[in-house]
Formats: C-alpha cells, sequence, structure tokens
C-alpha cells in the first residue's frame, strides 16, 4: 500500500503540473492568439510520442518573496519525441508561469537536454516565449547558469546536430544571442519579437524586434510563419529535409514524380534575353519533386534565393540568382546569405545544386563602403571549402565575380550543366566590346552602327556561342532535361569523398 500511496501522489502532481501556470494564465495565452507550451508541443511532435524528463524538479531558492510561488518544472518543458517517425528532443518555455521567465533551474534543464541531444545525436528544437531572465534568481546567484553554459553548449553541437529556434513570443537579451547561434530561426507573425537591448521610450517592441522586420531587414529570422500552428507545421516540414546529425543522410522519400520528367514550361518561364527579368522561384518550382521548395530567409536579400527541394525523393540545398531582383547581382547581404546557408548544407552532407544567372557582384560605391569585399570573399570561402556535392546549373548569364561566388569545378564544384542562353564572360558582352573596340567606335562615322557590328562579330567569334566548350561545363543540356539532368547528376555523385588537410579549423574571413 506505501508503494501504491506514493505513486498516487506523483501522479496527482504530475496531473496538476499539466496545468501549467492554471486556468486563468492558459486563458490569457489563449486570448493572446497562442498556444500553451504543451499544446505546442503535442502539435510539433508526432502524437503521443512525448517523453517529459525532470517535470518534478524545484526551482532554485532565492530566499525572497517568489519563493511562495514556486512551480516544479520551473517554467520549461523539456523531454524526447519523434517528428516524421525520427527521434529529436524539445524544449518549450511556459509563459503561464513566471513569464516564461528563465532561472537557473529552468536554464539547467535546456542545457542538460541540449547535452543529451549531442550524445544521442539527434536534432535539438527551442520553443520560445520569455519575458527575459527571472531577476530574482539572478542577484541571489552568482552566475547566470540560464545562458552562459548553454551558449557553449550550443557551439559545441554546431555542426553535429541540427539545432531549430522557434520564436513564438518575446524573446531578449542573452536569449536572442542564443536564438540565433542555432541553424535556423523561426518567428511567428505580429506575436514573436527578438532584440538584445530594451526598445528606447516610445519605440514599440514590434518595431524594436518585430517578426517581419528582422524577415526583411537583418536576416535574424529564416522562417516567417502565420500563427503558431503554421510554424510548427513548417518546423516539422524543414525536419524531413535533414539528417538527425552530421554522419546521416537526410531521408529519401518516395514523391512519386517522374525522375525523367520533361519541363518544357522552362522555355516560358525564363526570357533568351539575359537583361529581361523572371522569377527563379518559378524555375525551382517547374523541375523540384511536386513543385514543393522550403525557402529559407525568403524576405531578405531576394536577389538570391536558398531552400531546400527533392530530386528524384533526395533532398537538396538549392542556390539560385534572381533576375527579378537587382538583376540578380550579388550584393553584401545576398553573400552571407549564400556563405551561411553553404556552410550549413555542407555540415550536413546535403547536395548543393547552383541555378546561376547573374551580371556578378553589384558595383556601387555603398556596397564597397560596406565591405563587399569581405562579405564576398565568405561566400567564396564557403564555396571552395565545402566537400559535399555541388552541381552547378548555368541558365542564362554569369560575369566576373558571380563565377566565383556561383563556382564552376575550379573553385570546387563537381558538375557543370548549360543552358544554350549560358553567357560565361568576364562582363556582359556589350561592355566588353565597349572596351576592346573603344577606338575603333570612336572613330566611326556611324558609332553605334559600328559598335552593332562589332558586337555581333564578338559573339560569333566563339566565346559567347560556344560557352559548352569551356572547361568549367561537363554537359550541354535541353532546358527541359533540366530535372532529369541534376537527378542523374545526384546518383554520380552520391559516394563522393573528398580528404582535406587536417586543420584545428579553417580562418574564414568574417
Amino acid at each position: 500500500m506505501a508503494m501504491l500511496e506514493k505513486i498516487r501522489k506523483i501522479e496527482a502532481l504530475r496531473s496538476e503540473l499539466m496545468q501549467g501556470g492554471g486556468a486563468k494564465a492558459v486563458d490569457r495565452q489563449h486570448r493572446a492568439g497562442k498556444l500553451t507550451a504543451r499544446e505546442r508541443i503535442e502539435k510539433l511532435l508526432d502524437r503521443g510520442t512525448f517523453y517529459e524528463i525532470e517535470m518534478f524538479l524545484k526551482p532554485a531558492e532565492t530566499g525572497i518573496g517568489i519563493d511562495k510561488k514556486t512551480m516544479r518544472g520551473d517554467g520549461l518543458i523539456s523531454g524526447y519525441g519523434e517528428v516524421n517517425g525520427r527521434p529529436v528532443c524539445v524544449w518549450a518555455q511556459d509563459a503561464t508561469v513566471f513569464g516564461g521567465r528563465a532561472g537557473i533551474v529552468h536554464g539547467a534543464k535546456i542545457v542538460t537536454l541540449l547535452e543529451r541531444a549531442l550524445k544521442a545525436r539527434i536534432p535539438c528544437v527551442g520553443l520560445i516565449d520569455s519575458q527575459g531572465v527571472r531577476v530574482e534568481d539572478m542577484i541571489t546567484m552568482p552566475t547566470n547558469y540560464s545562458y552562459d553554459r548553454l551558449l557553449y553548449i550550443q557551439t559545441v553541437a554546431s555542426g553535429v546536430i541540427p539545432q531549430i529556434s522557434l520564436i513564438m513570443g518575446p524573446c531578449l537579451g542573452a536569449a536572442a544571442i542564443s536564438a540565433q547561434l542555432s541553424d535556423f530561426v523561426f518567428m511567428v507573425r505580429d506575436v514573436s519579437y527578438t532584440y538584445i537591448s530594451s526598445p528606447p521610450e516610445g519605440v514599440s517592441s514590434d518595431k524594436m524586434g518585430g517578426a517581419d522586420m528582422h524577415f526583411k531587414n537583418s536576416g535574424c529570422c529564416d522562417v516567417l510563419a502565420d500563427g503558431d500552428e503554421d510554424c510548427l507545421e513548417k518546423a516539422r516540414e524543414l525536419l524531413s529535409f535533414l539528417p538527425i546529425n552530421n554522419s546521416e543522410k537526410a531521408p529519401d522519400i518516395d514523391t512519386g514524380d517522374d525522375p525523367n520528367r520533361e519541363v518544357p514550361e522552362l522555355f516560358d518561364i525564363v526570357p533568351v534575353d539575359s537583361k529581361k527579368a523572371y522569377r527563379v522561384h518559378d524555375v525551382i518550382i517547374v523541375i523540384a519533386d511536386n513543385g514543393r521548395f522550403f525557402e529559407i530567409r525568403g524576405g531578405w536579400a531576394t536577389n538570391l534565393v536558398i531552400g531546400f527541394a527533392r530530386f528524384g525523393g533526395k533532398s537538396v540545398g538549392i542556390i539560385a540568382n534572381n533576375p527579378q531582383v537587382l538583376g540578380g547581382c550579388l550584393d553584401v547581404d545576398s553573400a552571407d546569405k549564400l556563405a551561411r546557408f553553404v556552410r550549413f548544407c555542407d555540415a550536413f552532407n546535403i547536395p548543393l545544386v547552383y541555378l546561376a544567372d547573374t551580371p556578378a557582384f553589384l558595383p556601387a560605391i555603398e556596397q564597397e563602403h560596406k565591405g563587399i569585399i569581405r562579405h564576398g570573399s565568405k561566400a567564396i570561402f564557403s564555396n571552395s571549402v565545402a566537400t559535399t556535392p555541388q552541381i552547378q546549373v548555368y541558365l542564362r548569364k554569369c560575369y566576373g565575380g558571380g563565377t566565383l561566388a556561383m563556382p564552376g569545378n575550379t573553385l570546387g564544384g563537381d558538375f557543370g550543366l548549360a543552358w544554350p542562353t549560358t553567357e560565361l564572360l568576364l562582363m556582359h558582352p556589350e561592355g566588353a566590346v565597349a572596351i576592346i573596340y573603344r577606338k575603333e567606335i570612336k572613330s566611326a562615322d556611324n558609332p553605334n552602327e559600328e559598335f552593332k557590328k562589332r558586337l555581333v562579330e564578338f559573339k560569333n567569334a566563339g566565346a559567347v556561342e560556344n560557352v559548352w566548350e569551356a572547361k568549367k561545363l561537363q554537359d550541354y543540356i535541353n532546358p527541359k532535361d533540366t530535372r532529369s539532368k541534376i537527378i542523374r547528376t545526384l546518383r554520380i555523385l552520391e559516394g563522393k569523398k573528398e580528404e582535406t588537410y587536417w586543420k584545428k579549423h579553417d580562418n574564414m574571413p568574417l
């Protein structure tokens, strides 16, 4: 009977803790348009797979008034579960308990879970909804264990297991840095916000660090969701593209899409005239399995498009110039965007497919002042050290520094495929003719006609029209075969293994 009595006592306490901060606090959370921490976990994980740990831990004793309001679990729910049948660790801050503020035990629970995720080599997802640190804990304890140790463990885990942060409410101070140390950051429109320092008087939290601002302006938000459920569903989808650790491959999925499917729609999407704009998303959608593309940082540096798709059921990272914005030129932000994504895909053995159509780096005084040399070097460095399979598809133009940022096989790329419209040159043919034949054009009776004549001669000489003779290319392809050629090349490169020189680590330009 003593055993049964203890069991009843534990189960009663468990049932009480499942209610969070109480009915009123839960109602406030719902009225704010947000799910509770437990509801979020239930929707993120496969039904019935959540195994909670450290539920009964008591908060640290502070010796001051807050001790009377103490709740076991310390406002942090953590444990294991599955997403799409694969293991994952998950923690969620409970905004109904102390406003989700992080205390000593609260932080220690996150650290413990991440350490366990690292040992088990499985992804870790954090659901953030906190009004900051619990001041009472921080005043009475000698160290802010809740974040200093967490930041360290996140760094150790980087490149070993996928880390995803879902900001579903406030994310302030050190928590904002912690979120950015993850591989991907999700935010919820009109609900979540994040910043290091508090807004000045008269400035709203949303204006200081709202989801839309970070998605469009700062690049600190990888995925913008329209609500809690949308955020959780998108997180599930992203995880489906990723391996569970750096020693595994992303799962192959039978999408039912014919790997030999021709794509004649490309003739209508991409104009032959390299000066005409088009939306590169339309290219990605028609060549990817079932037209599905999971875009990353879709609101920031939109002259470059990155994200995940499947080809023949295999997960692939896409990097594509977008001629609809800045003519597809690269700038400081898009260079950072490219570098970060390449580093992630390389760390987790996800093949990269580049869709190149760029006039090179944006020529502007402002860009030089912002350090385009340094930022551009990040992109080129990332491409060069990557050992994951890299396929380049040249849709139209790729001039100057663009051939470095969208790398050929001389920069570590494995396979170059060219459309008939491809121009691999130092600059646009018109610019080249204007320089090479400057004197002849200037002295001609009709400079305009002389320029046109020289342009035709230049193009017919072979440098432009016979691009498939270039060493950077392995095949000249019909655009309608783009999808099938990518899939075939991915199969060829599936067993790629590249040995590198031993080093403690590289010294990437930052």
